[in-house]
């Protein structure tokens, strides 16, 4: 599946709310090429990297995100927010600790592979109706 058929599946379940759909708008392009290049990069399922990006940050057009994905750039500068390759880092990351990408998930939310609250429901729960949406729409 690519960027484009991911975001595209992940916009039709969800309602977008006016804010962020005018933000997404004006970035599509670069959403789609940076979760393409990230995904491919580090082994990491574009409509799950997709799925954490909206969780985060609304793809980087939430208040405050200056475009950034929610996953921070390194371990040293934790409160500094990075890209798409950031959080398809951090997801590799974890699914190499964790063995599952549930796994990956609760170790890109509290850095443990299994994490308590329902981040990785929600977040897990999206990708699979992104995931199932692509499909219907082959």
């Amino acid at each position: 599946m690519t960027a484009a058929q991911a975001l595209a599946a992940l916009l039709a379940v969800l309602p977008l709310r006016r804010p962020y759909a005018a933000c997404l708008a004006a970035r599509t392009e670069r959403v789609i090429a940076d979760a393409d290049a990230a995904s491919r990069a580090h082994g990491v399922p574009v409509a799950l990297l997709l799925a954490v990006g909206y969780a985060e940050s609304h793809l980087g057009c939430a208040r405050g995100s200056g475009g950034c994905w929610g996953a921070p750039v390194s371990r040293t500068a934790r409160h500094t927010a990075g890209r798409a390759s950031h959080a398809a880092s951090a997801l590799a990351l974890g699914h190499r600790r964790c063995g599952t990408w549930s796994g990956a998930l609760a170790h890109f939310r509290c850095g443990r592979c299994v994490c308590a609250g329902s981040y990785v429901a929600r977040v897990g729960g999206l990708w699979s109706r992104v995931e199932r949406r692509a499909e219907v729409s082959r």
